[in-house]
C-alpha cells in the first residue's frame, strides 16, 4: 500500500483542535496509516503503513529541544493540550523544552509515546476513541 499524501492532509485539515484527536486517529486507520513520528526540531511527520512512508511538514514549526529529557514536563505539556489551554505551536514548544526529540502515534499498539534523546519513553498515553 502506498500513502495518500492528500489524503493525509485533508484530515489533519479537517482535525481543528486537539480535541479532535480520537476522529482524526480513526481517519488515520482507514487510510492505512499504522503510526505516525513528529520530529520536533525539524517539525516534520512521518507517516506509515506497512510497506513505506511518507514525511508532510503541514503544521510543524521547528522547535529547539533540550538535551535532558523531563518527564514531569511533557505530562503537563500533554494535559494542557488535552485541556485545550494551548496550539500545536505550543505543545512543540514545550515538548522541546521537555527534551522530547520525537513522540510516535502508533494506531496498533493505540498508544502515544513521547521520547527523550536516548529514546526512552518518558510518557506513554493510550489513544481514546480507537
Amino acid at each position: 500500500m502506498t500513502l495518500d499524501y492528500h489524503a493525509i492532509e485533508q484530515a489533519v485539515n479537517a482535525e481543528g483542535d486537539a480535541s479532535g484527536f480520537a476522529k482524526l486517529m480513526q481517519a488515520f486507520r482507514q487510510l492505512g496509516v499504522t503510526r505516525y513520528d513528529y520530529l520536533v526540531a525539524d517539525g516534520l511527520y512521518r507517516y506509515y503503513d506497512a510497506d513505506s512512508y511518507v514525511e508532510l511538514r503541514m503544521n510543524g514549526i521547528p522547535q529547539p529541544v533540550a538535551t535532558t529529557g523531563d518527564a514531569t514536563l511533557i505530562k503537563a505539556a500533554v494535559k494542557g493540550a488535552q485541556a485545550g489551554t494551548f496550539d500545536f505551536t505550543r505543545f512543540c514548544e514545550l515538548a522541546g523544552q521537555a527534551g522530547v526529540p520525537v513522540w510516535t502515534s502508533d494506531l496498533r499498539t493505540k498508544t502515544v509515546s513521547y521520547y527523550d534523546a536516548q529514546q526512552r519513553v518518558l510518557l506513554a498515553e493510550p489513544i481514546p476513541g480507537l
